[in-house]
């Protein structure tokens, strides 16, 4: 597959009003980090950056930035380190990204992605639970894969998945040292039977209807009085 590219600009200043006027212009206020520099100020083309992110990958895959203005002028191999949206929105509002060395591990969050239907969902109607939906590797740079497989068919209810049963491509490791639990299958919510709740309500008529003869009653007496 070939390479994912975007281009930035260098930006002087910084600010809430700057970021406010450059999102009006059509371009997103970013930040470049890594590599022994401070972090770098950019700004990034709106809808290039949406077409970016649309693609498979992205968020995983290392990018070819194209740095214009400055003394960071020229091509960078970087990574999307953070996406921040508007909290309502679908507006980005700031993204960070995190100049890598391709000779260096690195460790990143990576998806992880269901293969198939588990039988205790399919033939149980028990419900598949996920604890995590991503999970920390490291690697080179170049073997970043676009997600975790899990296959999930043979699992029946009450199975679990957990961290040392996930098989990782060549190159790549899990730095966790907690085996914890990342899927489980359990068993279906018990319903109420419809029979028993109609019960219930009539018990409660019956007693509503005994206080109020017991009113009545006390009332017929008082006035007799």
């Amino acid at each position: 597959m070939a390479a994912l590219k975007i281009t930035a600009e260098v930006r002087e200043s910084s600010g809430k009003g700057v970021a406010r006027k450059l999102r009006q212009a059509g371009r997103i206020p970013a930040v470049l980090y890594g590599q022994g520099h401070d972090g770098v100020s950019l700004s990034l083309d709106s809808y290039e950056l949406n077409q970016l992110l649309s693609s498979t990958g992205a968020r995983t895959s290392i990018l070819e930035l194209e740095v214009k203005g400055g003394d960071r002028t020229g091509l960078q191999n970087v990574l999307i380190k953070e996406v921040q949206k508007h909290p309502y929105k679908d507006h980005i509002l700031h993204m960070d990204l995190l100049e890598v060395a391709m000779d260096e591990l690195i460790t990143v969050m990576v998806p992880i992605e269901l293969l198939g239907t588990a039988k205790g969902v399919k033939l149980d109607g028990g419900i598949l639970e996920m604890k995590r939906r991503e999970l920390e590797i490291e690697c080179l740079p170049n073997v970043i894969p676009d997600s975790l497989e899990i296959d999930v068919t043979e699992l029946e209810i009450g199975d679990n998945i957990h961290v040392e049963d996930i098989k990782v491509p060549e190159g790549v490791t899990i730095p966790h040292d907690t085996n914890f639990t990342l899927l489980t299958v359990v068993a279906p919510a018990v319903e109420v039977e419809p029979e028993e709740e109609l019960e219930e309500g009539e018990e409660g008529e019956e007693v509503e209807g005994e206080a109020a003869s017991e009113k009545e009653s006390e009332a017929e007496e008082t006035e007799e009085e």
